[in-house]
């Protein structure tokens, strides 16, 4: 008896559709109706709309279009229940030209392609994650744009121009997770930085309270007035008074279980305390992630984590892992070649130095924070520094001195995936 694809167990056929890219689902679903039936959910299942991604003789729009409709439209009888083409959207990502159309020489949203995209977005029962980017324009062009959004939606990304949190909040009221990222918005926008009173705030973005569990963005966003188990801040704190006065009020409000940072490696005692104060901004701070940003070397390196321990000696902060790791100090640019000599010098070669004494680094962490459990120091980023820099410890107590041990990778990177699962309770 011959086997075939189809006749292979589902949870094996699964397992191989998987490992299909999307054009190859494609083809397999051109074999047959029950393979178009196996292959339609990984065609489907993570979609770009616009950008690069559409055919060059067509326009973002009609693609748009042209995928809202055939989504909403019942799937034939063959392919299951009339919602299976819906049913098999998990990830939908829209680019800024997806809805936009040119009118008299100016381009323009489409409100009809916004309230398409509307509708789906709140039928889809499966869709996990959604990417928009530009959203201020599309709530701009269709006010009611996915007021009725799926409750499946967990994880919702904006990138470029955003709009406010009291819209987003009343739009997305089940999402777990929120992702600012990087475009036009890398700067923050001027809401994110002016903010009512607590209680207003917190009134605002009332619909987040009971889901919202991580929040990752690079920059401060003030009006959210809301607790949040996992925040992310990507931009690296500098010296400014205004940009950590920002830092420490967004964390005051986040009141963050789990915290990932990044900060100037030359940011003083001073700053860092006033950012980081245990008694007011995290008092539940239970993981650091911490990132040194521009350390000249491996010794610049060592002195930040150095630094970072007395911080945490000042602090008091009842934290029960940390996690530290550095960036290069950015090179000088390249002088132009106009003004380059007509010689030009035999290049430095890269000094390996010295390595840095991780255990004694380790120790010294746990000693200025007694509460310390887990340590992760990674210094292999310094210039100069070895690629393998880095490692794990366990910290405890023995009577009244402090102790270290180093463990294994595989063990260190699994305790650091249960300290960035870290909860209130824990």
């Amino acid at each position: 008896m011959s086997h075939t694809l189809l006749s292979l167990n589902y949870d094996v056929l699964f397992q191989v559709l998987e490992l299909l890219s999307p054009t190859d689902a494609v083809q397999l679903a051109l074999a047959s109706r029950a393979a178009y039936v196996l292959a339609f959910p990984r065609i489907v299942s993570d979609v770009t709309l616009g950008g690069l991604y559409h055919k060059p003789g067509g326009s973002a729009l009609s693609q748009l279009t042209n995928f809202c409709n055939f989504l909403l439209a019942p799937a034939p009888a063959w392919h299951g229940a009339p919602s299976a083409r819906l049913d098999a959207l998990q990830g939908l990502q829209v680019m800024r030209d997806a809805v936009r159309v040119r009118k008299a020489g100016v381009w323009t949203v489409d409100p009809f392609a916004v309230a398409l995209l509307s509708s789906v977005i709140a039928r889809a029962s499966n869709l996990q994650k959604l990417t928009i980017w530009g959203s201020d324009a599309l709530f701009a062009a269709y006010p009611d744009f996915c007021l009725n959004s799926s409750s499946s939606i967990r994880t919702l990304i904006l990138g470029g121009d955003v709009l406010g949190l009291p819209i987003l909040a009343r739009a997305f009221p089940h999402v777990l997770a929120v992702e600012f990222i990087a475009g036009s918005g890398s700067c923050a926008p001027d809401w994110a930085l002016f903010t009512a009173d607590d209680a207003g705030d917190a009134q605002a973005v009332s619909p987040w309270h009971q889901n919202l569990d991580r929040v990752e963005t690079g920059f401060p966003i003030l009006p959210l007035a809301c607790p949040v188990r996992q925040v992310a801040l990507r931009n690296p704190l500098v010296s400014d008074t205004y940009a950590l006065f920002c830092a420490r009020e967004f964390l005051r409000r986040t009141r963050p279980v789990v915290l990932s940072a990044s900060a100037s490696a030359h940011l003083t005692e001073e700053e860092m305390c006033a950012v980081l104060d245990g008694e007011v901004v995290a008092p539940g701070l239970r993981f650091l992630e911490l990132v040194g940003d521009r350390c000249d070397g491996v010794k610049d390196g060592a002195k930040w984590m150095t630094h970072v321990a007395h911080t945490l000696s000042t602090l008091q902060v009842p934290l029960l892992g940390i996690a530290l790791s550095v960036t290069p100090a950015i090179p000088s640019m390249p002088v132009s070649s106009a003004l380059k000599p007509s010689y030009e010098p035999a290049p430095t070669p890269t000094v390996t130095e010295e390595p840095a004494d991780l255990v004694a680094l380790a120790r010294t962490l746990a000693e200025h924070a007694p509460s310390l459990q887990y340590i992760a120091l990674d210094i292999s980023g310094a210039p100069g520094a070895a690629k393998d820099a880095q490692a794990w410890f366990r910290a405890y107590n023995v009577g009244s001195e402090r102790k270290v041990v180093k463990v294994e990778e595989a063990e260190g990177r699994a305790t650091m995936r249960k300290m960035l699962a870290m909860n209130r309770w824990d």
